[in-house]
């Protein structure tokens, strides 16, 4: 077992300088593992290889006691720097609600971390076995579970090793016999209480009486291949994610860390891809790493990239547009929305609001010379107004300017107003008559979303400007006449 490991494992996980956080456990496989790195470690002095053992009380069993005492010893007797760390697992695992298993294993690796950080080491190394990783193959198996899953135990994740992947439990005991190595027997594993309990208690040895006798080796081959598949399934995504990626950005910074778009021609890519993408996309505005189930991906994937779908999941809003598809975290949306005097705060910290800018809302009655500001769905703030004498614009990008006449839009004064549209809306063009509001966004690819969010300025309910979209035929100037100017542009933060 250990020529195996010395040739063909560690070197490829073990770089020179490492100083390497063992965790020791007390059981065979940990008391194997520690005895092997350390043997390594003084076979390749050259490489300046170190150890730390890591061991964690965890304050269930009364064996606990003399299981800490065993790893204390061996390490002072190996020379090895040896922590050891007390917690009330059952109490943890009450105060964070979770299972006693998945709070311990929380708890040992966020300890390990702390270790890794305070004793300056590169490497932690656990001791899972061929035993563990086909007992995790078959759990995610009957559970469900991609190429990603069924690859089951990686044996280098980051800093992370395990270089016993690929060796049976029955190796490692006859190991511990051959080199007179101390170990304690957690007897709780022999009880079929868990699932992966009853997976390595009763189906693991089912199958190798009644289906193959070298099961677990080939499950650790099948895992291996899955690997391989899902390495270069996963780099083939990080490509297309860069490749389709809408950045919206403002100076250089993203509007909103809790939107991500992507084109909407990743609908055309493999589905393989297609559903790497849309969790990532999730896993993205969530920090969930594994996104979203199956079911949602068909969900999302059945739309086909049509423009107007929108789908509410388990903390995240879907949304197609015309610019492509949308993850938003509405958690942390809905934390964005702000009062209207919270907003009018913001907008005068942001844009420095002065005699002439105020907090458009709708519907309002216009004022000339005035800058209105509004904040659209996508974060991105936006001034509008109209003026007698033209304004110097030195504070945002004009992305539209239009004129009327001054005297006959003088005259209607009163009758203006900014407003949201309301549905069944027209606008006069000239040579055309009066065309659909509905038809003008679709044709300039507006989403509906946004559509709602287009102030429009409105004289006895007749449309006059669709501010970045289009200007109506009413009021235009005419010859030498004095004008009134329209302006929108992009405040830029």
């Amino acid at each position: 077992m250990y020529q195996r490991l010395k040739i063909t494992v560690l070197p490829e996980l073990i770089t020179p300088g490492a100083r390497i956080l063992i965790a020791v456990s007390g059981g065979p496989d940990s008391m194997a593992l520690a005895h092997v790195l350390r043997r390594y470690a003084q076979e390749q002095k050259e490489q300046g290889i170190s150890l730390v053992i890591s061991h964690i009380h965890h304050g269930v069993r009364p064996e606990s006691d003399e299981e800490e005492k065993m790893v204390r010893n061996m390490a002072r007797d190996w020379q090895i720097p040896c922590l050891i760390h007390h917690f009330d697992s059952q109490a943890y695992a009450q105060e964070m609600g979770l299972s006693f298993q998945t709070a311990a294993r929380q708890w040992r690796y966020e300890q390990w971390e702390k270790d890794m950080e305070e004793e300056k080491c590169t490497h932690l190394a656990t001791a899972h076995h061929l035993g563990d990783q086909g007992e995790t193959i078959l759990y995610r198996l009957l559970r469900g579970a991609g190429t990603a899953g069924l690859g089951g135990i990686y044996p280098q994740q980051g800093s992370l090793i395990r270089p016993f992947l690929t060796v049976s439990k029955e190796d490692i005991l006859a190991y511990c016999h051959r080199e007179g190595i101390p170990y304690a027997l957690d007897y709780t594993n022999e009880e079929p209480i868990y699932v992966r309990n009853k997976i390595r208690l009763q189906l693991i040895p089912l199958l190798e009486k009644n289906y193959n006798p070298n099961v677990l080796e080939t499950l650790g081959k099948t895992a291996e291949i899955l690997r391989w598949d899902e390495e270069y399934l996963r780099e083939e995504t990080e490509n297309f994610w860069v490749r389709y990626l809408i950045r919206e950005e403002v100076n250089n910074k993203y509007v909103q860390p809790s939107r991500v778009g992507l084109k909407k021609d990743i609908f055309q890519l493999p589905k393989a891809i297609l559903s790497r993408l849309l969790r990532k996309g999730v896993a993205k505005v969530t920090g969930e790493p594994r996104g979203i189930g199956f079911d949602y991906i068909e969900t999302i994937m059945a739309s086909q990239g049509r423009t107007g779908w929108q789908q509410d999941l388990p903390g995240v809003t879907i949304r197609i547009d015309y610019a492509g598809i949308w993850f938003i975290n509405v958690n942390i949306e809905e934390k964005k929305q702000e009062s209207g005097v919270e907003k009018a705060k913001k907008v005068e910290q942001q844009f420095q609001i002065r005699k002439g800018h105020s907090l458009l809302q709708v519907p309002q009655s216009v004022k000339f010379d005035e800058w209105y500001s509004w904040e659209d769905n996508e974060g991105q703030w936006w001034q509008v107004g109209l003026f007698i004498k033209e304004p110097t614009c030195e504070e945002g990008e004009i992305v539209q300017k239009v004129v009327f006449d001054a005297k006959a839009l003088l005259r209607i004064k009163e009758d203006l107003i900014w407003r949201y549209r309301q549905g069944g809306e027209r606008i006069f063009i000239s040579g055309l008559g009066h065309k659909a509001l509905k038809k003008l966004f679709q044709e300039n690819k507006i989403s509906p979303s946004k559509r709602d969010k287009i102030p429009l300025l409105v004289a006895k309910e007749e449309i006059l400007w669709i501010p970045g979209i289009k200007k109506g035929a009413l009021y235009n100037k005419v010859d030498e006449q004095e004008v009134i100017v329209g302006i929108l542009r992009k405040v830029l933060i």
